[in-house]
């Protein structure tokens, strides 16, 4: 009788794998479950990074507009006309009943690289330019290049930064655009309204 007992003290072969499958399938979901998760925070601070970069560039713009000269801003055009890049410069104050500007300012989509430059005194020899944004779409969200007005906003074939100079008041309108981790296009707008000073 000992002898039995002592033969069946151990695993058999097959009871072995059997546990062996079934922590190799829990174990699987964990990774997967995991997996899915880290995926997800990825896609999610994908999206975050693209929003804040949208809010940040639109607050600047606006920031630096609102401080324009409305006679100083050029191309002069006026709506229903855009324009991707718009030329300021800021009102400093008044000296002796004179207005006083700062140096030339310009704000500018750059299509083929995608991004947004802020240049002060262009063309000039203490020229200074800074990137303001990238992940600019070439068309504002809902336009396509095909001459007619696909997002319903009175504009044609429109920017991904768009100027809309009407007065003192610059409408400006951004798009931006990416590629999540998992390959999905996550794509932001935003618009704003500025009133330059009427000096």
């Amino acid at each position: 009788m000992l002898r039995r007992a002592a033969a069946r003290a151990g695993f058999t072969l097959l009871e072995i794998l059997i546990a062996l499958t079934v922590v190799g399938l829990v174990l699987g979901n964990i990774v997967m479950v995991m997996r899915s998760s880290s995926d997800a925070h990825d896609d999610e601070t994908s999206r975050a990074t693209l929003e804040l970069q949208l809010d940040q560039t639109l607050d600047r713009i606006v920031l630096a507009l609102m401080a324009a000269s409305s006679e100083s801003l050029e191309p002069g055009a006026s709506a229903p006309a855009f324009h991707d890049r718009m030329e300021y410069m800021q009102s400093l104050g008044v000296n002796n009943g004179k207005l006083v500007l700062g140096a030339p300012e310009r704000i500018e989509m750059r299509v083929d690289q995608g991004e947004i430059i802020w240049i002060e005194s262009p063309g000039e020899v203490g020229e200074r330019l800074a990137t303001w944004s990238r992940w600019v779409r070439k068309f504002l969200e809902g336009e396509q290049p095909n001459g007619r007005d696909d997002n319903g906003n009175g504009l044609v074939d429109e920017s991904g930064l768009a100027f809309v100079l009407e007065g003192t008041q610059v409408t400006v309108m951004l798009s931006l655009e990416r590629k999540d981790p998992g390959g999905r296009t996550v794509v932001y707008s935003r618009t704003a309204i500025v009133h330059c000073r009427n000096d």
